[in-house]
């Protein structure tokens, strides 16, 4: 495993072979995700939504973990919300840092600076702070999860972490490049949830996306190749790319109900099991709760087909998985510690 990102790493096992699911969700503002930069226009109106997604969700046992950007954390009717949710027990909030809407702002234009990584160290941890301190401000404690906005870890991401109290990372988007907007390049981490730090233990538990498919690791070096950033009028590389995944030679399968149909999703969930995974984490974006916040939900049919989607994939994982479900801070009690996962 790669670990430039976060020093030595050690991956994480689980206490009993019981699978578990938790859930978590980008409760992010509406934003044109062609153009995540300072300035551009958003709305919070998606968050309204996530009390109708309690409904679905609360038979199940599942707490969702909200993870929060800055521009959520001003609308007071949100808040409202989430502070309820926390109250009754019903649901766990974190923090996620978009760069563009999070103070201190230093002009700084183009997706490149939509991927917080790519600051200097100094502005990085005042937009981590500014945050951090809102979140306390909006609900009494400190966050203990953290996302980066766009998946967008950098080389000083995992020390301020560390040094600012967090306890869980869920920044780390497996098996997937994003050079070709200025960001990072996953492509050779696996879906495995692991430790990290220093001082302490934190712990890294990734977007569950995987490569899989009938091919095995030889399919799984051609998708990455032909999958690499390049050119648009490289139409060839495209053509044999969309033969691997038609075929399910080898196809990049998220577990989410955006963009994911329910038998890919269990596909994936399948391949990973196969390989030893008992940790895994639903994930989706609060603006797919409601109509045009993003590309996956552009009409009512796209709404009622993504609800379908969760609905059933939660019924399949507490009925014919026999998963437990936990919240995202329950997690690292489900393992075993470091020192006895080495």
């Amino acid at each position: 495993m790669p670990s430039e990102l976060f020093g030595a790493v050690k991956l994480a096992r689980a206490r009993s072979g019981t699978p578990v699911c938790c859930l978590a969700i980008d409760a992010e503002e509406d934003f044109d995700w062609l153009n995540p930069t300072e300035g551009t226009a958003y709305s919070t109106a998606c968050m309204k939504n996530i009390r109708d997604l309690q409904d679905i969700v609360s038979p199940y046992g599942v707490r969702p973990a909200y993870l929060l950007t800055y521009p959520v954390l001003e609308d007071a009717d949100a808040v409202r919300i989430i502070r309820r949710q926390l109250e009754n027990g019903q649901c766990i909030a974190g923090i996620q840092l978009h760069p563009w809407v999070t103070p201190p702002f230093n002009g700084g234009a183009g997706r490149e600076a939509s991927f917080t990584g790519n600051l200097d160290a100094a502005l990085e941890e005042s937009k981590l702070l500014r945050l951090k301190e809102k979140f306390i401000a909006c609900f009494g404690s400190e966050p203990r999860i953290y996302r980066a906005g766009r998946y967008g870890l950098g080389p000083h991401s995992a020390t301020l972490l560390e040094r600012h109290g967090f306890t869980i990372d869920t920044s780390l988007a497996p098996r997937t490049n994003f050079t070709g907007e200025g960001g990072p390049d996953y492509t050779d981490y696996e879906y495995e949830v692991f430790w990290f730090g220093r001082q302490r233990p934190l712990l890294e538990l990734p977007l569950c996306r995987s490569v899989v498919g009938w091919g095995g690791k030889p399919a799984r070096r051609l998708y990455h190749a032909l999958s690499a950033p390049r050119r648009a009028e490289q139409r060839v590389p495209l053509r044999l790319l969309s033969a691997l995944t038609r075929s399910r030679c080898a196809e990049r399968i998220t577990f989410s109900p955006e963009g994911n149909e329910f038998d890919d999703m269990r596909r994936l969930l399948r391949r990973l099991r196969e390989r030893g995974q008992t940790m895994f984490s639903l994930s989706f974006h609060s603006s797919s709760l409601g109509i045009g916040g993003n590309p996956y939900i552009r009409s009512k049919a796209d709404l009622h087909r993504f609800y379908d989607r969760l609905s059933q994939t939660l019924d399949f994982l507490a009925s014919s998985l026999a998963f437990r479900f936990a919240s995202l801070l329950d997690i690292p009690d489900l393992l075993l510690p470091p020192e006895a996962a080495a």
